[in-house]
Order: structure tokens, then sequence, then C-alpha cells
């Protein structure tokens, strides 16, 4: 350990966080509460002690179901997989708003991504370049009069222009669409 005197300084429950955010076992909010000195230890100490543990081949049954799963996960493996807890976020260059993608279909052009807007956040006016689908999750997304909220769906068609978007309450839109030229 670089530094256990400021180590022995974290409370025990802090020192918990900090070695389940080092193995992967808390969301990424709790991991970033977390005193990055301490993770970074800890992750040091799990890689030490995974090295110092020789491996051990799995016996032939065991070994033989191991195979079998990952055939049949091979056989069906999704063209992709994005978990609720990867911390795969990032800020659209405008403020108050992150994306996080879900996947891409070059062939198409087409993108399926959500979109986290903190209250009273923007996006400027737009022209919709291909068909755009979104579904609230929640909160809400207004333009004009017209307000959608959680559980409401909307698709706008190729070759329109959509007006600013904003948000009262914050939302967590689910969208899928093509290309989208912003007018800033």
């Amino acid at each position: 350990m670089k530094n256990p005197k400021k180590f022995a300084e974290l409370s025990p429950d802090q020192q918990e966080v900090a070695a389940l955010a080092a193995l992967g076992a808390v969301s990424p909010r709790e991991a970033m509460a977390a005193a990055r000195f301490a993770i970074l230890e800890m992750e040091e100490a799990a890689a030490l002690l995974a090295a110092a543990v020789p491996p051990v081949p799995p016996s032939p049954p065991v070994r033989e179901r191991l195979l079998k799963r990952v055939a049949a996960f091979e056989h069906i493996r999704p063209i992709a997989d994005v978990r609720r807890d990867e911390n795969t976020w990032i800020h659209s260059g405008m403020p108050g708003v992150d994306v996080k993608m879900l996947f891409k279909e070059a062939g198409l052009g087409r993108t399926t991504y959500l979109v986290r807007m903190e209250p009273g956040a923007r996006l400027p006016r737009h022209h919709h370049g291909d068909i755009e689908q979104c579904l609230v999750l929640e909160g809400d997304i207004r333009w004009g009069d017209i307000v959608y909220e959680k559980g409401d769906f909307v698709a706008m068609g190729k070759d329109t222009h959509h007006p600013e978007i904003y948000s009262v309450r914050g939302n967590l839109l689910l969208l899928i669409s093509g290309h989208n030229d912003f007018a800033r």
C-alpha cells in the first residue's frame, strides 16, 4: 500500500465502498463518490492476489459444461449488449444533455440511444435526415404547447424540422434516429 496512513483515515464504510468499487461491484455513481486513491490501491491489491493464485484447470465434466455454455452463447450472441450499470454516458456538448449510445446500424445510418436531460435543458432546432422515434421513459419533453410525458411515444418523419425542444422536470428518452442537423 503506497499510503497506509491516508487509507487508514477513511472510515470502514469508505474502505468497503472502495474495495467494492475496485471489484466493479457498485454502481458508477457509488464508485465516483469513493476516494479514487483508495480504489486504485484496492485494484492493485486485487491484481496482486489474482496473480499469486496458480491457475487450476476445471475437471472434465465442468470444462464440458462451460464449453457448451460458451457455444450456446456464441450461437445467440447479441449484436449489442449494453448493461444498465455501464457508465458510458457522454456529454452531448449541449448544457444539461447527456447521451448513451446503445446501437448503431451502420448500413442504415440509424442509431438507438438514450438521452438524459436535466431540468431546464434544451436541444436546439434541428432537421431530421431520417425518421426519428422517441419514447419518453421518465420526465417530460416539450416544444411549443406540445408536452410528452412518461410512456408517450412520438415519431417524426424524414426531412421534417423540429423546433427547439426543452424539458421542465428533466427526462430520460429512448431515441432511434438517423442523421440530424442541429442549428445552433
